[in-house]
């Protein structure tokens, strides 16, 4: 029964690269800092302009597409920096789709500032785009694994912001889509050179409605009819056996 299991859980890997999804922390490892992006303007840059000393980065990996998780972790990221507003950090986003434009971004770009009341202040949240290689070479230097999702069109993805220190190393995982409480101390560690892995190991992931799913629901129902009927095979044959060899005990 185990090995069937196995052999079912690999045929759906196989079958949806969304399974590829996850997180692999790697505090203290410094990320690709001259990677080439491109800022909401159109001018070329790179992760290693935004460094300040002593001032820590907030990075986020989104795209302007995506109605879902990345529009939830952006607005949770947007409502930490409003609540804890200062010039001693930068919240950055770099975009996961490398189709998107610098346009897109700016749009996307604008609405974060607008959440902040920094409206027009580009420098006070850049917004990154960049090409396919540039992402997964920042998104490996991460352990942010993500994958593109052909049915839906769209990137399922981890929640999780990313606190780096003023040098460019990866301090903090903040995972979930919520950042008001644990942003501050967050900022305080990471600034200090405090490297700190995650003690919770759940991780939210955008997964988007597969309408294959509905096509393929008799097939899902049927094997987990056939799975059950398994199940309950295999209890009364062991409640049959105990039975028979209590009877037999007492012959």
């Amino acid at each position: 029964m185990k090995a069937l299991a196995i052999l079912l859980l690999l045929n759906v890997a196989a079958a949806d690269p969304r399974l590829a999804v996850g997180l692999d922390e790697h505090v203290g490892a410094r990320i690709p800092l001259d990677t080439p992006l491109t800022d909401t303007t159109g001018r070329a840059t790179t992760l290693r302009s935004l460094l300040a000393p002593d001032r820590p980065i907030i990075l986020a990996l989104a795209y302007a597409r995506c109605e879902m998780l990345c529009s939830v972790v952006l607005r949770a990221l947007a409502d930490a920096v409003r609540a804890h507003p200062g010039p001693d950090y930068l919240p950055v986003v770099v975009s996961l789709d490398p189709d998107e434009t610098a346009d897109e971004g700016a749009r996307r770009q604008n609405r974060l500032l607008d959440d902040i009341g920094r409206a027009g202040q580009r420098a006070a949240w850049p917004y990154l785009v960049g090409d396919a290689p540039a992402i997964a070479e920042l998104a490996n230097a991460l352990g942010f694994r993500y994958a593109w999702d052909p049915e839906t069109r769209q990137f399922a993805h981890p929640a999780v912001v990313f606190v780096l220190t003023p040098d460019g190393r990866i301090a903090e995982y903040l995972r979930g889509v919520t950042f008001v409480d644990s942003l501050p101390l967050a900022l305080v560690r990471a600034r200090a050179g405090e490297l700190t892995p995650s003690t919770a190991r759940d991780l939210l992931t955008c997964f988007h409605f597969d309408p294959t799913l509905r096509r393929r629901e008799h097939q899902l129902r049927l094997v987990f009819q056939l799975g059950a009927a398994l199940v309950l095979f295999t209890l009364a044959a062991m409640i049959a056996g105990l039975v028979a060899w209590e009877r037999r005990r007492l012959r």
